[in-house]
């Protein structure tokens, strides 16, 4: 006994001196004023980094316009040459693009592609160490210094001056050693975890601030909070995410395309905390109501002036509002490794490209338009196939099925069969696909008098460069298939691009089945917002002798799905994306939150926990139901069977229709392969889970509710 308080005596000593230096205010004051001047000093090498930056990527379009290779201007020298651009007394790029630099000059000397080469050269002018966004935008910068010198006096003044300067001594002991062994990206992710378990401490804390106020609901919702992360159900479930989203980019090969890392990390992430998320949020809300019920906690509460509506409605809030803290925290995570992972380089241009354009992006699918068949050819088709049909005669002498029905299936065969006919392309074909709703690139914003001589630009021609530079490409993503479609072999293909002037073309070796992808450049879209695609089933001649074809044609056919080509374009940028996702998954585990709170409120807690993921399940899964319910059938003359699938699919398709709202508001999917998470989706969210659904649960369980006794006292126990 004496050993174990001499052991106890020294530790709980210096937890005293600790706690009793914490609070003195001088101490709180010097690790305000230290972290400030350290933030401050921070955001000035990082702010004058990027406004260098900024200040390369609006001239180095123009420079690039200039650098004529012809007239041997000193900068297409310097670029073909050595691969390097000179600015403001500072070198930018390499020697090992130098090659790369001279093929892409053509005959008159000027550069082409030169939105490429302004992105290559900007990767160079970029420091490791400097984010991408704040290269993009240097306010950001001082945005970000201000947010934080915020974030460390609320720490600071609301008791986490410690943890504060612990968590700092703890991440400067993990990331030292291993940076100087040169890991610094694992050093990087091993440091996050302290600091991303100190956020959620700050942002809890604000949490609470905000809620503090005089409202039994507000109040209910604060216990919530307070009994979560005092039996550490929050910390734990929050560390799972915390944990695994710096060291997601440690698990993903480097050596992969640039895309596929950055939609791995999007993916694995935003599931990751959903998941968390969601478990929390069953575990936590059931368990909050129905064992304070069961251990008589709830009549302290609802014997003085709370209604059970505030009751439930402040249960629902306290897990509101401590998902929307996980979720920021981990979001915030997320995007700082996504930088991270951003910053690694890139396969090749494209491969860069992809990611700016095609992944880290908010676009719009458009498919193309289809002329259906005429109804004069169409009602010809059907009556030729009815007097051809032997067995839709035998049914209508035996009266069966009627004309009209018959008919009605005839037309939507041949329908469908003339759409598959469009999108099926014989080999040495071609068919032509049209795109609209589209953006028109814009016009020059000046063009200089006839007769004005060259000079310094104006600002109208650093516009239209910069326009140049930061014009974004469609992207055509397209499925086909072909012959065996065999994933080991390759198909050609040609694809014509646009129209009169503005047409382009490229041949491409596709894997058949598989999804691809195809730059479009925005040139190609007519003024009227048009794009024209034309597919040729072939592949271009390499040495053609006198008399032989330019093209050979495909060894077999190729066709793809009515979603199988789909035009991309972009209508946003990935940060409001990413905003709007979010919500989603928050509105849907708001639902989450009142099934379980109101559930609760009347079940016991297993029984209360396996319906609310039950029904979490089947919302989850309600595309893939809507498909198996569309194609369950059971080939049969027997009635019987025909009755049980009718049953079968009658069950199965209410279910589906009852949670298909849930189900169709996906936010994850879309924000990984760079679609756009509109704000129509967030409202409608909104509207169906957030109000609708959750209100008449609510109103449901509260007729429950107001009738059970709780606290009938039996005259045992306590």
């Amino acid at each position: 006994m004496s050993e174990s308080a001499s052991a106890g005596g020294p530790i709980a000593g210096v937890r005293r001196l600790w706690a009793d230096v914490v609070s003195r205010p001088g101490f709180r004051i010097s690790v305000a004023v230290f972290y400030s001047l350290a933030i401050l000093a921070v955001a000035t090498v990082v702010y004058r980094e990027a406004a260098y930056l900024d200040r390369f990527a609006e001239a180095v379009p123009e420079i690039l316009r200039e650098a004529n290779l012809v007239a041997k201007d000193a900068a297409a020298l310097e670029l073909t040459e050595k691969g390097t651009v000179t600015f403001e007394g500072r070198v930018v790029g390499s020697e090992s693009i130098a090659r790369q630099m001279t093929s892409l000059y053509g005959v008159a000397g000027d550069l082409e592609r030169s939105a490429e080469v302004t992105s290559l050269l900007l990767g160079f002018a970029r420091p490791e160490w400097l984010p991408t966004p704040f290269a993009d935008e240097p306010w950001l910068v001082l945005g970000a210094a201000a947010l934080l010198l915020a974030i460390v006096h609320f720490a600071v003044f609301s008791g986490l001056a410690g943890p504060l300067v612990g968590v700092t001594t703890l991440c400067a002991a993990i990331a030292l050693p291993l940076a100087l062994f040169g890991r610094a990206s694992l050093a990087i992710s091993l440091a996050a975890v302290p600091l991303g378990l100190l956020a959620f401490a700050i942002v809890i804390r604000g949490a609470l601030a905000a809620l503090d106020w005089a409202s039994p609901v507000f109040a209910i919702a604060c216990g919530v909070i307070r009994e979560a992360m005092r039996l550490k159900i929050a910390i734990a479930f929050a560390a799972i995410a915390i944990v695994a989203i710096p060291l997601f980019p440690q698990w993903i090969d480097p050596q992969t395309p640039l895309r596929y890392q950055v939609q791995t990390f999007l993916a694995r992430s935003m599931d990751t905390m959903y998941v968390v998320c969601a478990f929390l949020t069953v575990f936590l809300g059931c368990a909050t109501v129905a064992f304070e019920i069961r251990d008589r906690q709830a009549w302290l509460t609802l014997t003085k002036p709370v209604s059970r509506f505030s009751y439930l409605l402040g249960k629902w809030l306290g897990l509101v509002v401590l998902n929307g803290c996980i979720l920021l925290v981990a979001t915030l995570a997320m995007f700082a490794f996504l930088v991270q992972i951003r910053a690694r380089p890139a396969q090749d241009m494209f491969d860069a490209l992809a990611v700016r354009d095609e992944v880290l992006v908010a676009r719009v699918g458009t498919r193309p338009e289809y002329e259906p068949l005429p109804p004069a050819e169409l009602q010809e088709a059907v009556n030729e196939r009815l007097r051809a049909d032997l067995n839709a005669q035998a049914d209508l002498r035996d009266g069966t099925r009627t004309e009209i029905e018959i008919k009605k299936q005839f037309a939507r065969d041949i329908a469908g069969d003339y759409l598959k006919q469009l999108r099926s392309i014989p080999p040495g074909a071609s068919r032509e696909y049209r795109f609209a709703g589209l953006v028109p690139p814009k016009p020059r914003k000046s063009a200089k008098p006839d007769g004005e001589k060259d000079g310094a630009p104006d600002a109208a021609d650093r516009a239209d460069a910069a326009d140049d530079s930061n014009e974004a490409n469609l992207t055509l993503r397209y499925k086909f298939y072909s012959g065996a479609s065999d994933p080991h072999a390759t198909y050609p293909v040609i694809f014509i691009l646009g129209d009169g002037d503005r047409q382009t073309w490229t041949d491409r070796q596709i894997v058949a089945a598989q999804s691809n992808a195809l730059p479009v450049p925005a040139s190609t879209v007519a003024d009227d917002g048009t794009l024209v695609i034309r597919i040729l089933n072939a592949q271009v001649n390499p040495n053609p002798a006198p008399g032989e074809p330019e093209f050979l044609p495909g060894r077999t056919s190729i066709a793809f799905d009515i979603d199988g080509l789909e035009l991309l374009h972009r209508v946003g940028d990935f940060g409001p994306n990413l905003v709007r996702a979010q919500c989603v998954n928050l509105l849907k585990l708001s639902f989450l939150g009142m099934l379980a709170v109101s559930l609760a409120s009347f079940l016991s807690f297993p029984v209360a926990c396996l319906v609310v993921f039950t029904i979490f399940a089947a919302g989850s899964i309600a595309p893939y139901l809507a498909t198996s319910v569309e194609e369950y059938r059971i080939r049969t003359e027997s009635q019987a069977l025909k009755a049980f699938e009718a049953f079968i699919k009658g069950i199965a398709g209410g279910v589906e229709f009852s949670v298909r709202s849930f189900g169709e508001a996906s936010a994850n999917g879309p924000l990984v392969e760079g679609r756009l998470v509109s704000l129509g989706l967030v409202l409608r969210t909104f509207v169906l889970i957030g109000i609708a659904w959750s209100g008449v649960v609510l109103v449901l369980s509260l007729l429950v509710f107001r009738r059970k006794e709780i606290a009938i006292y039996s005259g045992q126990g306590g």
